[in-house]
């Protein structure tokens, strides 16, 4: 027998709000097994974007992550918010977090965040020669701390794996 994809007989939202649904779904599998709850995350989907100054230094972020518990340096990143396009939510999130504006974004592709329970996808960017235009404008609950790094080895630095993807993808442009 070869995998096929699940047959949804029901489907119930569990939890909606601005962050996140998440459903619980009742499933059949090729062999006619039941699935259930089988939970599924709907978040909108998530940007990542390797910045780099005009001197090719990578421009990263370093924040609390709750789910983790952990201090963590990490890409610029955020959610692509409802009528946004990828590359715009990654412009927003470059000068939302760094006060950052690049001369040119390149679009490294997506993949899927999490495609064992997540629906969302992950665009990840690569953003040339940024330069500081402006303060950062956080959200109520962020706190950032912006540092600048050499590209060589910062994967060493990067403890999210979407992170380490996006300046895989990007080291492979550069």
């Amino acid at each position: 027998m070869r995998p096929a994809p699940w047959t949804v007989s029901d489907s119930e939202i569990i939890v909606a709000d601005r962050w996140i649904r998440l459903r619980a779904d009742t499933c059949t599998d090729a062999a006619g097994r039941t699935i259930a709850p089988y939970y599924v995350l709907e978040p909108g989907d998530w940007i990542s974007v390797l910045a780099l100054t005009p001197e090719g230094e990578a421009i990263v972020v370093e924040e609390y992550r709750h789910g983790a518990g952990v201090v963590a340096i990490g890409t610029i990143g955020g959610a692509v918010e409802p009528g946004e396009t990828p590359v715009d939510a990654a412009a927003r999130e470059l000068r939302e977090e760094t006060g950052c504006q690049a001369s040119e974004i390149l679009d490294l592709g997506a993949t899927w965040a999490n495609f064992g329970n997540h629906s969302n996808r992950v665009h990840h960017f690569l953003a040339l020669d940024c330069v500081r235009v402006a303060d950062q404008s956080l959200d109520p609950s962020e706190m950032i701390a912006v540092h600048v790094m050499p590209v060589e080895g910062l994967g060493e630095h990067l403890s999210q794996s979407f992170h380490q993807l996006t300046w895989y993808k990007a080291l492979a442009r550069l």
